[in-house]
């Protein structure tokens, strides 16, 4: 793939392209948006057109040549001067302590390592090196701030990419050394067009579409996960329209149980990542779920006519709506929210979904 074939990313393409017609590539550059909308692959294929020893221009646009020994390198995933950073490189570090660790942030010891000692080391293969970050957004005070010098003034030709779903976490001084480039949410329609083609059938393309709010990684990845997690999804928005306090101790266990299967499956989509986080992504998919189902719930008390997340269960979002008024979803959407984060802080995740679903049924909130 090269970078005129990104999905549905044009403007950020086009501010890539144009600074490279220019010759003025930023040395330090932040891809801002939300989760699987692109920025890691983009992030790839501009790494390999700067690392590219003969790109060509096709079509207005500049694409890496496939033929030269940097381009070989690259597409067999083994280019040396193509360094991508994550949190889960502290297991491959040289200290046996920081090997034991579970990182949550992206901590100081993978900056210094994998980062600022090699950033200065002379290219093996080409002329450039890049450096890709992703979870940016975890970097800690620590790390930015040790990072700040290489983002203002790179050792040669090194380029640094932060990829960051959320520039509220990065310091200002560390978005002022870099160029942002946004990443948007795509269309439904796009969405539903791209997973149809796929082999999803189209309710439940439109079901992912609503769901993961215009991230089309996402939605992906949602769709391939067995068991099925479309019908794990209808199985506990119908728990939930059902729910009575009695029910809400079994349908924890339910939730702790199931998603331990979902994380099975994606452990095995992704392998790179770690499987605290996996865990945390699975349980917060689940609250995902009632977030939506309430936002859904709200606009039918409102008598909103937008869009409805949960299409195919429309009865269960009226039962809802029957049950809690606009206020109390509200409330109860901001106690999921807080679930979400003791979630992050992997607080014991069957006692959070008991407190929510206890939450839920009227008989108290989530407290900080």
């Amino acid at each position: 793939m090269n970078l005129t074939e990104i999905f549905c990313q044009d403007r950020a393409v086009d501010s890539l392209q144009r600074a490279f017609a220019a010759g003025k590539v930023p040395h330090a550059l932040i891809f801002a948006g939300p989760p699987g909308v692109g920025k890691f692959t983009a992030a790839k294929c501009w790494a390999e057109l700067l690392l590219c020893a003969s790109p060509i221009k096709k079509d207005n646009a500049f694409i890496h040549c496939g033929k030269c020994p940097s381009c070989m390198a690259f597409e067999s995933g083994s280019h040396p001067d193509f360094h991508h950073i994550y949190k889960e490189l502290l297991r491959f570090s040289r200290d046996t302590e920081n090997r034991k660790r579970t990182p949550i942030d992206l901590p100081i010891d993978v900056v210094r390592e994998f980062v600022l000692e090699k950033v200065s080391i002379k290219p093996n293969l080409s002329a450039s090196k890049v450096f890709v970050i992703s979870e940016s957004e975890r970097l800690n005070t620590a790390s930015q701030n040790a990072l700040l010098k290489v983002l203002e003034e790179p050792p040669g030709r090194s380029f640094i990419i932060l990829l960051c779903t959320k520039l509220d976490n990065l310091l200002p001084t560390t978005k002022s050394r870099c160029q942002i480039i946004q990443f948007g949410s795509l269309s439904d329609e796009k969405i539903i067009a791209h997973l149809v083609a796929g082999g999803i059938n189209r309710e439940q393309a439109k079901f992912w579409a609503g769901f993961t709010e215009g991230s089309i990684g996402q939605a992906e990845l949602f769709s391939q996960l067995e068991p099925s997690f479309y019908d794990i999804k209808k199985q506990a928005v119908r728990r939930f329209a059902d729910l009575k306090i009695t029910d809400a101790v079994d349908f924890a266990q339910w939730i702790s149980s199931t998603a331990s299967g979902l994380t099975e499956s994606l452990e095995k989509l992704r392998p790179d990542t770690s499987k605290s986080d996996i865990n945390r992504q699975t349980k917060k998919a689940f609250v995902q779920i009632f977030v939506s189902v309430l936002s859904d719930a709200m606009r039918a008390g409102l008598a909103d006519n937008g869009k409805i997340v949960h299409f195919d269960q429309a009865d269960c979002v009226g039962k809802l709506a029957q049950r809690y008024d606009c206020r109390r979803c509200a409330d109860l959407i901001e106690a999921c929210f807080e679930t979400g984060r003791f979630i992050d802080a992997s607080v014991n995740e069957k006692l959070l979904f008991e407190h929510l679903l206890l939450s839920l049924t009227n008989s108290g909130t989530i407290r900080a």
